[in-house]
């Protein structure tokens, strides 16, 4: 998977395990997951936070387990919308998940540090959709990426506005979170 701005996009974890994906029948592997606590990943981001990311991609080295990484990450088919005040940002367990269990799809809260894409179709059907490419800064220190494609009759009714820009405060649900790069955090190592 390909994101423009992957140079953009870092965000410290403690690479805690990696979960070989299960044998399936056909002798293939399902594929393999991952989970990090991630550090320094915005005020709201709880010590004991834990992500579970499924390696779409097989970008995770499993000897590097128990080590300081740097992941680029891209939230992909996300629900966005504006926050309201008082702005957060970091990682958050959605309603009903237990804050200790590794989240798979935490609610992601944080600025918008760069708007890359913002694509609203109105011809091709009777309702509006958008595609946008975003980069999403969580701290002075972790931006992740978000591209999403959304569509309602209003797209301005669905995130809060016409347009994203960079600063907006926004959230994003539902996000499944693709691993674009692992490498070694150099700094702690």
């Amino acid at each position: 998977m390909r994101f423009n701005a992957l140079n953009q996009l870092s965000l410290r974890c403690r690479y805690e395990q990696f979960i070989p994906g299960a044998l399936h029948a056909d002798g293939r592997r399902y594929l393999p997951q991952i989970v990090v606590t991630p550090l320094a990943a915005g005020p709201n981001t709880a010590p004991s936070t834990r992500l579970w990311l499924v390696d779409r991609h097989h970008r995770a080295d499993p000897t590097m387990a128990g080590q300081n990484v740097i992941v680029r990450l891209l939230c992909a088919l996300s629900v966005i919308q504006l926050q309201t005040s008082p702005f957060r940002a970091g990682f958050a367990p959605p309603p009903n998940v237990a804050p200790e269990t590794p989240l798979s799809e935490p609610i992601v809260y944080g600025r918008v540090a760069d708007v890359l894409t913002w694509e609203v179709q109105r011809e091709h059907l009777p309702f509006e959709t958008l595609y946008t490419e975003l980069v999403i800064s969580l701290s002075d220190e972790a931006t992740i990426g978000l591209r999403t494609t959304l569509s309602a009759p209003r797209i301005a009714d669905l995130i809060g506005c016409e347009r994203l820009m960079t600063g907006h405060w926004i959230e994003a649900r539902r996000s499944r979170i693709d691993i674009l790069m692992m490498e070694a955090d150099t700094v702690t190592a």
